[in-house]
């Protein structure tokens, strides 16, 4: 009997299916041709079509149960496919448990594929690791070089500047030759123009503010110089900010702010403009919101969830190094808004 059942066990499924079948047919031919048979010939025909309905239904039945063992292992399939699609990506199919030959071989199969899919994602998983790595010494390296290039700019060619201003008004003074003193006035206030944009580059590559004062009022400064004069009201506040937080983080927030505010003072054609930074429960927010004109998100977004354009990616790209989030509101008409949130103590790590 154990030989029978062991053999039963290891056939195909489909073979399972088909002798399983063939003895139902089979016993409820014999079965129900007597049955009606005898009843027929006593011409009780009620009582044979009740014993031929009940022969149906206990055949239904039976086929069911068949059915049911046969397909016991695809349930087994099913039920390890479900919990890899809801996460569980170490589940595995237990072929020792599965009699059956072909089913054998197709969870195999299966244990095989998500292995490699397995495998696959660790790589994944590595390479981005050494990406974001690569990528924050990029960044880091960026505002090193920026720190260093406006430093020297304003140790030495602006001073280089001042002095050359100085000598031209020292010429100035001793020309009695009126032509010559007008060139001169036009050289220093060209020299004057030339000063306040070398001033300006100097703050947009790493305002000394920043360093200074922190990243509020550094803040609060760029919006001012860079909307005001764009003709847009801008409004800067801030929440439970009081103490610094770490230079990295500082000089990463500040870029993301000054980023957004860029892309209102270029783009947004806006009224109005809200700068908030906000420390709550050991996390950092901060928001940039305008009035402007706005745009299509659906066309700035990549699959995948990439922020397609080049400044937004950007953002997206530190903030993830951060371990934050991003998330960029905007529709055409109605403005836009920036909200970045970030772990407070994500900046102790060097960018």
């Amino acid at each position: 009997m154990q030989r029978i059942r062991r053999f039963l066990a290891t056939m195909p499924i489909l073979y399972k299916i088909l002798v399983g079948n063939s003895l139902v047919i089979a016993a409820g031919a014999v079965v129900g041709t007597a049955i009606t048979k005898r009843f027929i010939e006593q011409s009780n025909f009620k009582l044979a079509a009740f014993f031929v309905a009940g022969g149906i239904t206990l055949s239904i039945v039976v086929n069911y149960f068949i059915l049911r063992a046969a397909l016991r292992p695809v349930s087994t399939l099913r039920a390890t496919v479900d919990q890899v699609t809801h996460g569980q990506l170490n589940a595995r199919v237990a072929v020792g448990d599965i009699a059956d030959p072909d089913l054998a071989q197709l969870a195999s199969a299966i244990n095989n594929m998500l292995d490699r899919l397995d495998a696959d994602a660790r790589v994944n998983e590595e390479n981005r690791r050494q990406l974001r790595e690569l990528s924050a010494q990029v960044i880091s390296a960026q505002e090193d070089e920026r720190k260093r290039i406006a430093r020297e700019l304003h140790d030495e060619t602006s001073q280089a500047l001042a002095t050359l201003d100085l000598n031209l008004e020292r010429v100035q003074t001793v020309l009695s030759d009126e032509v010559s003193g007008e060139r001169v006035a036009a050289s220093r206030q060209l020299l004057q123009q030339t000063m306040d944009g070398l001033r300006k580059l100097v703050y947009d590559l790493r305002p000394t503010m920043l360093d200074d004062l922190g990243l509020l009022p550094a803040i609060r400064w760029y919006a001012r110089t860079r909307l005001v004069a764009s003709g847009v009201q801008v409004r800067v506040e801030s929440a439970e900010c009081d103490g610094r937080l770490s230079p990295a983080l500082e000089t990463a927030l500040f870029r993301i702010a000054q980023e957004g505010i860029n892309n209102i003072a270029k783009h947004a054609e806006a009224h109005n403009a809200w700068v908030r930074l906000d420390c709550k429960n050991g996390r950092v927010t901060l928001v940039v919101e305008d009035d402007g004109r706005g745009f299509n998100l659906d066309q700035k977004i990549r699959p995948g969830g990439q922020l397609g354009h080049l400044g937004l990616f950007g953002i997206q790209e530190r903030v993830v190094l951060l371990g934050g989030t991003v998330s960029v509101d905007s529709a055409l008409g109605h403005g836009t808004r920036l909200v970045v949130t970030v772990p407070a103590r994500s900046g102790e790590a060097k960018l």
